[in-house]
């Protein structure tokens, strides 16, 4: 799995205006200041979808809606194979080209965590 949690990062890390950034939890995956992901160290991908996107990728289960309530705008998707790298990518790059400055993630996961800043 470490593999493919690089494969995912050194992708990222090529695209225009990205940065990556981390945090206790994993790295964020930032464009101008804006969260396109959050990749967890256990190689949960969280995704700030918003509510419309979300429901299209869980349809077909490309992503998973995140069980916790609170957080319902967000979708998950868990890179284990060299086969989610790809399907995690096209979410990331889904997220590139639609990203909102109103959705940062990463923001609010710092701001539980003292220490880290962005």
């Amino acid at each position: 799995m470490l593999k493919e949690f690089w494969d995912v990062v050194q992708t990222v890390g090529t695209w225009s205006g990205t940065a990556i950034t981390r945090d206790r939890r994993g790295l964020c995956l930032m464009l101008n200041g804006m969260t396109l992901g959050h990749l967890d160290w256990d190689g949960r991908l969280v995704l700030p979808f918003g509510s419309e996107m979300r429901d299209e990728l869980a349809a077909p289960e490309t992503a998973k809606l995140d069980p916790d309530p609170a957080d319902a705008s967000r979708s998950i998707f868990s890179i284990r194979t060299a086969a989610d790298v790809n399907r995690a990518l096209w979410l990331l790059r889904s997220a590139y080209l639609i990203a909102d400055p109103k959705r940062n993630f990463c923001a609010s996961v710092a701001a539980q965590e003292p220490g880290i800043q962005l």
